[in-house]
């Protein structure tokens, strides 16, 4: 899908994120594009948008949020990432990975540029104020389901909604849909684990999600693995992938390590838009592509022997159930049991099929 054609539904793009024929891929950025300073942070950010949008992503995703906004002073620090070797509480931690609200516009219109739709999570009223004028869709962190104040908001705008459900619960959904008061939401299945381990993605819930709250669904993928979980959900029927990147799994910062590389992002791209092809439509219908094989190979009702005018036909005497080949095809083999017994009108050739025309 072209960024024009983004473009041009820019008023009505909740209808990318339910498309059965296209799933809407958010790449991921997160905090990956800090680096050292204001100028290298913009140049690693410009080149993540360049590398998700030639992996053919349909959106890039960063996050915009102020310390003081999110954590209480003095929050400490989180098992997980001490695991990652990271060492700072989650203050100073966050605080280091602010993103200049100066920036946003900058990389708004490098995505324009590179043809690929700009997104950012915010999580404060603050930050969403910031985002607005440059996003067509919203997107709500899994642990800012319960902001009241930033869904409210978010609401106002009445653009389209994603909402991560990592480590929350049917109830909690429905107080943020009831928030949230309009129909232009999808729900994503995430857990809220970096990485995510298999046995804890419970993708069949997207289903559930879809109907229980009448929404599109998707997947907020924190898993290693570039291709099982995303396929798996899509055969789920989500219509929307979230998986996280990098540039380089040794950069420093707490989501490189369990993020794909771009070869990685640039092959889950690939096995989704050839599950998008393979998905079809609800209705079983014979294709082009099987017709030459479907009279070649399915079976039909042919003469074993050569048949002379006036014989009787008989199953396992003077005609049988065959494939035809590149033989004249006989009528198809579910109509056996009507032409047992009728006299032939004519010789027929073995090897032939029987047909209507052949028989009183």
């Amino acid at each position: 899908m072209s960024f024009k054609k983004l473009n041009f539904m820019k008023y009505n793009a909740y209808s990318l994120l339910h498309d059965p024929k296209h799933t809407f891929i958010i790449a991921e950025a997160g905090s990956n594009w800090k680096a050292f300073d204001k100028k290298s942070d913009l140049k690693r950010a410009k080149e993540m948008i360049k590398v998700a949008a030639v992996s053919g992503a349909d959106a890039i995703k960063f996050q915009t949020f102020r310390t003081k906004t999110v954590y209480v002073s003095n929050a400490g620090q989180v098992n997980y990432l001490k695991k990652s070797g990271i060492k700072k509480n989650i203050n100073d931690l966050f605080s280091h990975l602010e993103m200049d609200y100066a920036m946003i516009p900058k990389l708004a219109d490098y995505c324009k540029k590179m043809k690929i739709m700009f997104m950012s999570t915010p999580f404060s009223v603050e930050d969403a104020k910031h985002i607005d004028p440059y996003v067509s869709i919203h997107k709500i962190a899994s642990y800012e389901i319960n902001h009241v104040k930033l869904l409210e908001f978010l609401s106002k705008t009445k653009k389209p909604i994603i909402v991560s459900t990592g480590a929350s619960n049917y109830d909690e959904i429905k107080f943020a849909k009831k928030i949230l008061k309009q129909n232009k939401i999808c729900f994503l299945q995430c857990t809220s684990k970096y990485p995510a381990p298999a046995e804890s993605l419970n993708i069949s819930v997207i289903p559930e999600l879809m109907k229980k709250f009448n929404v599109p669904g998707g997947l907020s993928d924190h898993s290693k693995d570039p291709i099982v979980a995303p396929l798996l959900a899509i055969g789920m029927g989500a219509t929307i992938i979230e998986k996280h990147f990098t540039l380089n799994k040794e950069f420093n910062g707490p989501d490189h390590k369990y993020a794909l590389n771009p070869i990685e992002l640039k092959e889950m791209i690939k096995a989704i838009r050839a599950a998008d092809l393979s998905k079809g439509t609800k209705i079983k219908q014979i294709f082009d592509e099987e017709k030459e094989l479907r009279e070649f190979a399915t079976r039909s009702i042919q003469a074993i022997k050569n048949i002379s005018k006036d014989d009787v036909l008989k199953m396992g005497e003077n005609i049988e159930i065959l494939r035809s080949g590149n033989r004249k095809r006989g009528m198809d083999a579910r109509f056996i049991k009507n032409i047992e017994g009728k006299k032939v009108t004519h010789n027929i050739k073995s090897g032939d099929g029987i047909v209507n025309s052949d028989f009183k």
